[in-house]
């Protein structure tokens, strides 16, 4: 007779998990309890700053080993204690990727990255090419694989760190929003393939005897993901977390969503639009005949009415936008006189740095032949394939990259930028100061009240006495904004401003670039979210392949299929439907995500005066 064989452990057990980090022991996570079998997933859900990141680190031993915290109760991660294991070991069985994907790249170049995990692990040399090549087909990253890493746009270096952390085929997965810098076509299907990765083989750890791969029995994996409509499938359980780091929900994902929506809207959570419109009393699915009705009346509705009254289309707000599909464009406004505020022409954006060992050419330019204005009190959202230039462009225009061709403001004074990773712009060692640092630079009068008003803005409040650096990707991310908008800057520059947001913050955050247009600035947004892009913007321009090739209305361009093809934008289910059907009917993109909202209820903050946003902030 066989024998039997020894019981797989469970990938998490975790009961009474407290979590406290750093020198002063801040609580995060309290009286934890959550169980994960071998072979499932785990879906994680919570407001901003309320402990998922930290939850992931202390799974991977993160805290304490590295930050310093402590971790107290019962938890075990593929039978091991994380306390007990060193990182490197647990590591053997276990892939992380982080929030911030770059902070994990070690190695020059992206072939080199997927090796050294592969020899960490102590895999066969004769199969570590060729599974590195599997792991980034697999993510859509076969092109980048002899890239220089610090080349990467986030985009990319997320699908590097994926690829990184399966490319040994762990037991267990431990991901912290793997899509969020994905372009919207990336981002659903590297979301297809994380949904199928607790229950599909991939390359293993050794390989048999010819080197081909050998799956585990089991594969388990725990997500942070916000962008819940672009995962091929919902995790078969939930864990939600309050803004207190306790346990509000634990269970099976559909009885999670469905009975305890309410609590999730009011926390803020991102909700699947299926729920969502459930919740707003839709009286069927999204494409029944009784829901293209409702959801057309909802936006004719008289709220709806009034607050697209409030927030005009961008052809009555900026006037009618001329442009190509091909090449440059510069759009115009004919429908108003408001002056241009920052303008290029010519504009070519270089990047210095290394490429394969030698020295990019300076005659490279990553941006080329840009022709530009964006006006006084307009927002302008830029949008395109990862990679394609977005974030070069946007440095370009702040002066922080090597350009050549012409960049001018109107008033002469610099613009203010808000980086994709926070972090890259905090200089001080609390948040009151760091939010205080450019407004004593120019000498305002009433720096402390315009200081403790941004903070009131962007519910910081609370955390004005903390360490910038010990603050949750969230809690930064808002820092970043409110230090760029405490100037009332007459030119802000903004990338993936809602990136590592819950639903209530990326509202907030939404309406406080508005504000800035309202208030006469001009706002230029990177973003891969294109229900923002939708709501927000009174301009999109596509950039792909360093070149802008339209500037159009967002209407324009979400229901352009072949442009939308082009430069990665799949549209998200209730986009979708309005390219679909709700444009035949007259809706405009815009009101028809400002129309939901208001209707699906907890945090709705993209209409509300900037004031009251700390209202609904953790």
């Amino acid at each position: 007779m066989p024998e039997p064989s020894s019981p797989v452990p469970d990938a998490v057990t975790a009961a009474a998990l407290t979590v406290t980090v750093g020198h002063h022991g801040a609580r995060v996570l309290d009286d934890v309890r959550v169980h994960v079998p071998a072979g499932t997933s785990l879906l994680v859900l919570g407001p901003s700053g309320c402990g998922k990141s930290t939850l992931l680190r202390a799974l991977v031993g993160v805290v304490p080993h590295t930050l310093p915290g402590t971790v107290s109760g019962t938890l075990r991660v593929a039978g091991d204690d994380p306390r007990e294991v060193p990182p490197p070991v647990l590591a053997a069985r276990v892939g992380l990727v982080q929030q911030r994907p770059g902070d994990q790249l070690c190695l020059a170049r992206v072939d080199e990255e997927l090796r050294f995990a592969l020899e960490n692990r102590g895999a066969d040399p004769r199969t570590m090419d060729a599974r590195a090549d599997v792991a980034l087909a697999a993510v859509g990253a076969a092109h980048l694989h002899d890239r220089a890493t610090h080349t990467l746009s986030g985009g990319e270096a997320q699908r590097v760190a994926l690829a990184a952390a399966l490319v040994a085929d762990p037991e267990l997965v431990v991901l912290d929003e793997p899509t969020a810098l994905l372009d919207p076509a990336s981002a659903h299907d590297v979301g297809t393939l994380v949904a199928g990765l607790a229950r599909g083989p991939g390359p293993g750890p050794d390989g048999d005897r010819d080197g081909a791969p050998v799956s585990p029995p089991h594969r388990s994996v725990v997500l942070v993901e916000h962008r819940l409509d672009d995962l091929g499938a919902l995790p078969e359980a939930t864990l939600v977390l309050g803004r207190d780091g306790r346990v509000v929900a634990h269970g099976p994902t559909d009885r999670v969503l469905r009975e305890h929506a309410r609590d999730l809207a009011d926390l803020g959570c991102w909700l699947p639009l299926d729920v969502r419109l459930e919740q707003a009393g839709a009286p069927g699915p999204l494409g029944s005949s009784e829901t293209d009705e409702w959801l057309v009346g909802l936006v004719r509705s008289p709220t709806a009415l009034q607050r697209s009254a409030t927030r005009p289309p961008a052809e009555t707000s900026v006037g009618t936008s001329t442009g190509t599909s091909t090449g440059t464009s510069t759009g115009t406004s004919t429908g108003t006189s408001r002056p241009v505020a920052l303008r290029a022409r010519g504009l070519h954006v270089h990047r210095g740095g290394m490429h394969l060992g030698r020295r990019r050419r300076a005659d490279a330019p990553v941006v080329r032949d840009v022709d530009l204005d964006v006006r006084a009190g307009e927002v302008l959202a830029v949008v395109g394939p990862n990679g394609g230039g977005k974030s070069t462009l946007l440095r370009g225009l702040a002066g922080l990259e090597r350009t050549a061709g012409e960049v001018t403001t109107a008033t002469g004074a610099p613009v203010a930028m808000v980086f994709q990773d926070p972090e890259h712009q905090l200089l001080a060692r609390t948040v009151r100061d760091e939010v205080a640092w450019s407004a004593r630079l120019a000498r305002l009068d009433d720096v402390d009240g315009r200081v403790a008003r941004t903070l009131d803005a962007f519910g910081l409040t609370h955390l004005a006495d903390a360490n910038p650096y010990r603050l949750s990707g969230g809690e930064q991310r808002r820092l970043s904004l409110a230090t760029a908008t405490v100037l009332d800057p007459p030119v802000l520059l903004a990338d993936e401003p809602t990136f590592g947001l819950d639903r209530a913050q990326a509202a907030a955050a939404g309406r406080a670039l508005r504000a800035r247009a309202d208030a006469g600035g001009a706002v230029v947004v990177v973003s891969h979210d294109l229900s923002l892009v939708a709501a927000l913007a009174d301009r999109v321009a596509v950039v792909v392949d360093g070149r802008l090739v339209a500037l159009e209305a967002p209407s324009e361009v979400l229901g352009d299929d072949t442009q939308c093809a082009v430069a990665g934008l799949r549209r998200p289910p209730l986009l979708e439907w309005w390219a679909r059907v709700g444009r035949h009917h007259g809706v405009d993109p815009g009101a028809l995500v400002r129309a939901l909202d208001a209707v699906h209820g907890g945090p709705d903050v993209m209409d509300r005066p900037a004031a009251d946003l700390a209202e609904v902030a953790p």
